[in-house]
């Protein structure tokens, strides 16, 4: 073949090209795509007049084979392609929909600002496999900004990644089809899950964040009165089954088998379903609990004067308060950690924003291998929305139809579908766990195994649990001198926070300067640049402060007001809207250390 007089070589598949791409796969991920045996009949490449790879999908058209690259030059097309694309002047993770030849992809990392992170999802693993064979993908195969999701395995842990992505750098979300691709039920299904946290963990910063802290500040004080969830981890011995007791309204029909269960397996009771059990005199082992929000009221039960409290360290203060001494704290921060020690083990970010969630985090965190779950309807059943027929906790939100467990379709809401799809997700993370819903109704959670909670009684006859020897001589946490270094490094947040409050001021300034060198001049010229090095030595100051990160997490009312860590202003019309945003933050900095100064000094004289 020749274009523009030269002279082309066609491409050949290369098995140890194939070979290299997936080496450098495995090194990465730990796992090697396979090669579908038919590739040669489902694909077929063609080389483009300027030496490049042309995809085809043999018969994907009625009328013949769907091309999904230019014949002339895939990459101008391309080009031209990103061109139309409008890029984001925020840290951005982007999710992308389909591979083709990676043309597309690299594209998009030559386009999007150097800190945007890229979570390719390619749905058919023979087709990727097949252009490694004509390719050299090496390089964005190991690239640190792109995470791919190919195997099957892959793509069950995809939701969760993106999600820590999203939540732990508060980075805006988009998502990008590539040409030829159209969108699946999976892709849709996360794109959706990702708005849907992102949403939430928005709500919860201007709304609860900061009550949450207070509770944490509390629980911080008491830990020489409380215990943490690692320490329990020894004590459950393998082969235990836990029950998850949720308040959906069919925990009515089969809450007295609990009876039965009893002494056989680990049975963890949500606060709201607390007072179902009471009524049946059923005593669960443990309860949990874990929103600052919660009345303390739910807990309010003479019956469990001597029970034991799974509670996130923003649990109520006043709950945390009823059950003083006997309260097992989970959820650690890096807060926790840093006050604490390694003792509260290592954080989880997700919990599925519901206190059933956290239970399953918890079993997971215990070893526990077997999962049962209870009242877990997810649905409206018969109008109800709650076993105990309170009308709060119930969010005034459009409802839909989805599939049953039993019936064909169970009447629910959005709030549900994303509880049901956190479970989903976990399911699929975990194959080593064994989860059967045992709610008999309500909305189906696939990967989990249907049966009727008799049944499971009768399968877990043979097992024994003794709650009584989770607490036996357990100590608590912190002794009185660990407890008074946690208020020392307390102390030191403090003084902290004033330096916070200085540098800020002096951050404020230099955006002032650098905003008017935008307007008037090059942020790039020269007499700029030492600015610009005071900005970013000034930012990393803050940034290298504990008590900092404190204050995005759980302080700061408005998460996408915060600046990046990076500040990019490597031009006038990047640079303005950048430093603008960042001169109205550090402006209001000042007080925002000052109020959380007051609360962290009235949190140690208490």
């Amino acid at each position: 073949m020749t274009f523009e007089g030269k002279e082309i070589n066609e491409l050949h598949k290369d098995e140890n090209l194939r070979n290299k791409n997936f080496d450098a796969f495995e090194k990465r991920y730990n796992i090697r795509p396979k090669v579908d045996p038919t590739e040669d009949k489902m694909y077929r490449i063609e080389t483009s007049y300027d030496g490049q790879p042309v995809l085809f999908i043999n018969g994907a058209l009625s009328g013949g084979d769907l091309r999904i690259n230019s014949i002339y030059s895939p990459s101008y097309e391309a080009t031209r392609w990103a061109q139309k694309l409008e890029v984001p002047n925020r840290r951005t993770t982007t999710i992308i929909m389909g591979f083709s030849t990676g043309i597309y992809l690299r594209m998009l990392l030559d386009r999007y600002r150097p800190d945007t992170t890229f979570f390719v999802y390619e749905p058919n693993e023979a087709l990727f496999s097949y252009v490694c064979a004509y390719a050299d993908f090496t390089d964005i195969i190991s690239h640190v900004r792109i995470n791919w999701f190919i195997t099957e395995y892959q793509i069950n842990s995809m939701t969760n990644a993106l999600l820590s992505e999203a939540i732990t750098y508060r980075s805006e979300t988009e998502k990008i089809v590539t040409p030829f691709y159209r969108e699946d039920e999976f892709f849709k299904n996360v794109s959706h899950q990702l708005e849907a946290a992102m949403a939430t963990s928005s709500d919860f910063q201007e709304r609860t964040a900061r009550e949450a802290l207070r509770c944490r500040m509390y629980a911080w004080n008491h830990m020489d009165k409380s215990y943490v969830l690692p320490q329990l981890r020894a004590r459950i011995k393998p082969g235990v089954a836990a029950v998850i007791v949720s308040a959906g309204p069919s925990l009515n029909k089969n809450v007295e088998v609990l009876k039965k269960i009893k002494g056989h397996a680990f049975i963890i009771c949500t606060d709201r379903a607390a007072s179902i059990l009471a009524e049946h005199d059923i005593k669960p082992d443990i309860i949990i609990t874990m929103d600052a929000g919660k009345s303390s009221n739910y807990l309010k039960i003479d019956v469990y004067n001597d029970t034991y409290l799974l509670c996130s360290y923003q649990t109520n203060s006043e709950t945390q308060k009823l059950f003083e001494g006997r309260c097992v704290f989970f959820h650690a921060l890096k807060y926790e950690q840093e006050l604490i020690g390694d003792i509260v083990g290592e954080q989880d970010f997700d919990h599925g924003g519901n206190v059933a969630g956290a239970a399953y985090v918890v079993c997971r965190n215990l070893g526990i291998k077997r999962i049962i779950l209870v009242g877990q309807d997810l649905a409206f059943i018969d109008g109800k929305h709650h076993a105990d027929d309170k009308e709060e906790g119930i969010p005034n939100i459009e409802r839909k139809y989805v599939e049953g467990s039993i019936e064909d379709k169970v009447e629910t809401n959005e709030a549900w579908i994303a509880f049901r799809d956190f479970f989903e997700r976990q399911i699929a993370m975990d194959p080593d766990i064994s989860v059967i819903d045992a709610t008999e109704g309500g909305a189906k959670i696939h990967g989990a195994g249907v049966k009727d909670l008799d049944e499971v009684a009768d399968e877990l006859s043979r097992d024994i649990f003794d709650c009584g020897k989770l607490f036996e001589n357990l100590e608590y946490t912190q002794t009185l001198e660990e407890k008074e270094k946690t208020v020392e490094i307390i102390r030191q947040w403090i003084c902290d926070l004033d330096e916070i409050s200085d540098i800020s001021k002096k951050l404020e300034a230099i955006c002032s300067q650098l905003i008017k060198a935008c307007k008037y001049h090059d942020i790039n010229d020269a007499e700029y640049s030492r600015k610009r090095k005071q900005l970013g030595e000034c930012k990393l100051k803050i940034h290298k402060k504990c008590v900092y990160e404190l204050m995005e997490h759980l302080w700061i009312k408005d998460i996408y007001s915060i600046p990046e860590f990076v500040l990019f202003i490597r031009n006038n019309e990047e640079a303005l809207p950048v430093l603008e945003n960042a001169r109205t933050f550090y402006s209001n900095l000042p007080e925002d250390c000052k109020s959380l100064k007051q609360e962290l000094i009235a949190s140690i004289s208490g």
